[in-house]
């Protein structure tokens, strides 16, 4: 499952807030001439009103402008209440070309863009709206962009600070993010921080009208699992063997891929054998030991051949017969 399938049902429904009260007349400063070509503009057929409505707020200065800005806001609006993303887009381009500021249509023309995938045009035009209004209810939307980029740098910038005031379920895809960030960079204090906001976010967010149960609970499923293996990664570096135990059986239980199976198997085995729990560590390293491909499966292998020469005289004699009984049992 994609963050894009999982956050476009998350974006709120700000627009309409932003376009505020009616624009009232400070003075009549245009002639009759005037107002009848904006009559003519914002009345116009939809086929020539984008262009009409363009045209006369490039060629007028008086107090009717405001009240053309607006209309063209609204027709904005009408698009994207009817799903018309790509008229969003190519009517926001338009009118930002003379307005390039408007926070309104910037921010309808970023919502347009996300959903026809031109991330970097919605990052670009959300940040302008956040340069205008620094309210982080707009921080998600542009770390939103950003993972779509694979901006790291970016996502880190504004995913910090919508998951610093928005509720964990309502910015989980992020925090997700943002705990693959840190580990990726072997970063696990910072992971593991996020990962404790995620797993309660998981647990609490809804998903998507266009997602099924069984799609939902597979990828929940696999990212409160990358959390608990990140929980168990920092306190395995900190040798707090209980707490990696723990979570890394977790992980195990809700997920599996052999990456995440091996450095599982790989530091319950660790654990064990610093417990001096000889076989339950042997067990870990044998079933890690099988996971192809995975990074620690070799270190497992390893591991598993000192220990079990340690326990069998030197001797290798059986091993393979006991890395197929241990690999048969459930998690």
């Amino acid at each position: 499952m994609s963050v894009r399938s999982v956050s476009r049902n998350m974006f709120p429904l700000l627009l309409v807030l932003l376009i505020g009260q009616p624009f009232a007349f400070a003075q009549v400063d245009y002639t009759r001439e005037e107002y009848d070509r904006f009559q003519s503009a914002v009345n116009a057929d939809l086929a020539s009103r984008e262009d009409a409505i363009v045209e006369f707020i490039k060629s007028n200065q008086s107090s009717l402008v405001p009240h053309a800005v607006k209309s063209y806001v609204q027709l904005l609006l009408d698009y994207r209440n009817k799903g018309q993303w790509q008229k969003v887009v190519s009517a926001g381009d338009k009118f930002l070309a003379i307005q390039p500021e408007d926070i309104n249509a910037l921010n309808i023309t970023a919502y347009g863009a996300f959903q026809v995938q031109q991330f970097a045009k919605a990052a670009r035009y959300w940040e302008k709206v956040y340069r205008q209004k620094p309210d982080p209810q707009f921080a998600p939307y542009i770390a939103r962009s950003y993972i779509e980029l694979k901006n790291e740098e970016k996502v880190i910038e504004y995913g910090e600070k919508a998951c610093a005031e928005l509720a964990p379920k309502d910015c989980y895809d992020i925090l997700g993010e943002l705990i693959r960030i840190y580990a990726s960079r072997t970063q696990w204090s910072k992971a593991a921080e996020y990962a404790n906001k995620a797993i309660a976010g998981f647990d609490a967010a809804s998903k998507g009208a266009q997602t099924s149960d069984r799609d939902w609970k597979a990828y929940i499923n696999q990212q409160k699992a990358v959390a608990h293996a990140v929980l168990g990664r920092q306190a395995a570096e900190g040798q707090r063997w209980n707490t990696a135990i723990s979570n890394y059986q977790k992980a195990l239980s809700l997920h599996s891929n052999p990456a995440l199976n091996g450095e599982a198997f790989y530091f319950i085995g660790m654990g064990r054998w610093k417990q001096k729990r000889l076989d339950p560590a042997m067990e870990a390293f044998g079933r890690g030991s099988v996971q192809r491909g995975a990074p620690h499966a070799r270190r497992c292998r390893q591991y598993l051949e000192t220990l079990y020469k340690s326990t069998h005289n030197d001797s290798l004699a059986g091993i393979e017969e006991f890395i197929e009984r241990v690999s048969r049992r459930r998690r």
